[in-house]
């Protein structure tokens, strides 16, 4: 053999011998390597396990407590668990038990059901609830709009067999829940608030989510009126948490217990209105002179007849509260009303900042025909509104002077259509406030910008002193009409308007 050829076998036969040893090198490398998963809890490694199969079957195993709670088959590691898979030489397994305990200490454990995501307008309210059934859900948000509408109403009203409104009623139109509401399944841990019932979630979506109940026992000459007034609610509040009663009429046993809970929806349920109904319509003073009299002589020459109408309006309802605006269709005269005329003695003016003198006339309703009051004076979400809202006669409509007297406070700044919440002008708005003597201040809110009247001008009973608006806290076109016995800028107190036209 050649030199040559002897150099070539010499080299292929190193080569060999160096791949055979490097392959059986890296098969007992490989042989010593174990596939093990390290566990991490919130980014931090508690152990590695050989089976992670092994660790899901023990947390299952060992929380009967939880699947006997909660009715569920299996119950699963926390949110923040974490097994990854993994190479090592290091054979330094960590028992399984430790493993358990670790993840006991140090977190909840977790069962599978639903996450319903609630998104409202104001985005500082968003929440969540959580559920193992969908059903609970669908149930819940049922029993919460019963609260608000009449069940054979809303099924008519689901099933298209709403009847054709033709006579003094009502029809719904437009119902929906007005919040954006999700749901996702989710592994949800046991810790949290889970609802298990559609009853219970129904009563934490009406009252709030931290509500304590609150009762009373209904005593001798107790209405459900007296009641509700005793108790900050309006009737309307009341009848809501108390669905056996059908209206602020129904009598109540002495004894039994009634739920002054106040209510505060956590979601909005809003429907459109088609309503027919007679309306009531009072009648006006008017006075004549008879100079030949004493000032103190007074007599009616002619009775006053309240005059009655069929209005047809439509209007939107939130949560069982009526919005401020109104828009009246039609309205067709039953009975005419008739003003009293009365004739009273020579005038005798004795004028000051706080006496005017006594025409007479009464006072005057603030707005023009047609109209329709959506608010009256009292208890609304735990505060009391402290006027009575008057809407139907429409954007810009003339607002009047409800009596004599002067005016001593007039505001502009705010832009005509307002919001809610709205705190411009106090959240009144653009409004004007009228001194009449006697110390009774009339306020007049939530009118445009173009206020006709100025500080310390003199305005008749009837005198046009604004224009119907949406300005400030408001949420339609509408009068807040408000009296207080002293001004109500200085620490006067507001009494119920009503009480001017009785």
């Amino acid at each position: 053999m050649k030199l040559k050829e002897k150099i070539y076998t010499t080299i292929l036969c190193v080569i060999v011998l160096l791949l055979y040893i490097t392959i059986n090198s890296y098969n007992n490398l490989a042989n010593s390597v174990n596939k093990v998963f390290n566990v991490y809890l919130d980014g931090k490694l508690i152990g590695a396990i050989s089976d992670k199969d092994a660790l899901y079957n023990l947390i299952d195993s060992k929380q009967q407590d939880i699947k006997d709670k909660y009715n569920v088959e299996n119950v699963y590691p926390p949110k923040g668990l974490q097994i990854v898979e993994d190479y090592s030489y290091d054979t330094d397994i960590t028992d399984l038990e430790t493993i358990y305990n670790k993840i006991e200490d140090m977190q909840d454990f977790t069962i599978s059901g639903y996450e319903v995501r609630v998104t409202k307008t104001d985005e500082n309210k968003d929440f969540s609830i959580y559920i193992l059934d969908k059903n609970i859900l669908k149930d819940a948000i049922e029993d919460f709009i019963l609260a608000f509408v009449d069940e054979d109403a809303y099924n008519n009203y689901m099933n298209g067999t709403q009847n054709v409104l033709e006579d003094i009623g009502l029809t719904y139109n437009d119902m929906s829940i007005l919040e954006n509401i999700t749901i996702r399944e989710k592994y949800i841990s046991v810790n949290d608030k889970i609802f298990e019932n559609s009853e219970e979630l129904a009563q934490q979506l009406l009252f709030g989510f931290d509500f304590k109940e609150q009762s009373y026992t209904v005593q001798t000459g107790d209405t459900i009126e007296s009641i509700s007034e005793s108790h900050q609610l309006n009737s309307q509040e009341f009848l809501i948490a108390n669905p056996e009663y059908s209206s602020k009429d129904s009598l109540l046993t002495l004894g039994d217990t009634v739920n002054i809970t106040l209510i505060n929806p956590q979601i909005s349920f809003s429907y459109a209105v088609y309503e027919i109904k007679e309306v009531e319509k009072d009648f006006d003073t008017q006075i004549e002179r008879d100079n030949t009299k004493s000032p103190s002589y007074t007599a009616i020459k002619q009775n006053g007849v309240i005059g009655l109408s069929l209005v047809k309006s439509h209007y939107n309802v939130v949560n069982g509260e009526q919005n401020s605006e109104v828009v009246i269709d039609d309205e067709e005269v039953i009975r005419a009303k008739v003003d009293q005329i009365t004739v009273r003695g020579r005038q005798e003016s004795v004028w000051g900042w706080e006496r005017y003198d006594d025409t007479g006339a009464g006072w005057r309703w603030p707005t023009e025909n047609p109209y329709a009051v959506t608010s009256e004076f009292a208890w609304r979400w735990g505060k009391q509104h402290n006027g009575i809202d008057i809407s139907g006669s429409g954007w810009g409509s003339k607002i009047h002077a409800a009596n004599d007297g002067v005016v001593v406070y007039t505001y502009s700044g705010c832009p005509d259509n307002g919001s809610y919440p709205n705190n411009c002008g106090g959240g009144y708005g653009n409004h004007v406030i009228i001194d009449h003597g006697n110390n009774i201040f009339t306020l007049y809110g939530h009118m445009l910008q173009t206020i006709p009247v100025r500080v310390g001008q003199t305005v008749s009973r009837g005198a046009t002193i604004g224009y119907m608006g949406n300005s400030g806290q408001s949420q339609g076109t509408h009068l807040h009409f408000g009296v207080s016995i002293g001004n109500p800028n200085s620490g006067g107190t507001y009494q119920n308007p009503r009480n001017l036209f009785k």
